[in-house]
């Protein structure tokens, strides 16, 4: 399955990050993490969302400051 993974901005607009391939193990963590690491930067997952019709999972995350606060918008 192919994860597509979405900044959620201050301002409100998204900004892709990542479009890889996960396997099973790496989905089925999904549910267990709440937080994850993509190019040194660190991110909470807030929601995902199952596009079938691209046959793609959507995942929508926030920055993590460096005060270990999140950066909502």
């Amino acid at each position: 399955m192919t994860i597509t993974l979405y900044e959620k901005l201050v301002d409100g607009q998204l900004q892709k990050i990542s479009d890889r391939p996960w396997d099973d193990k790496l989905v089925q963590a999904l549910n267990a993490a709440n937080f994850v690491l993509v190019g040194g930067k660190e991110y909470e997952m807030i929601e995902g969302r199952l596009n079938l019709d691209l046959n793609v999972f959507e995942i929508l995350l926030v920055t993590v400051s460096l005060d270990g606060g999140v950066d909502r918008p």
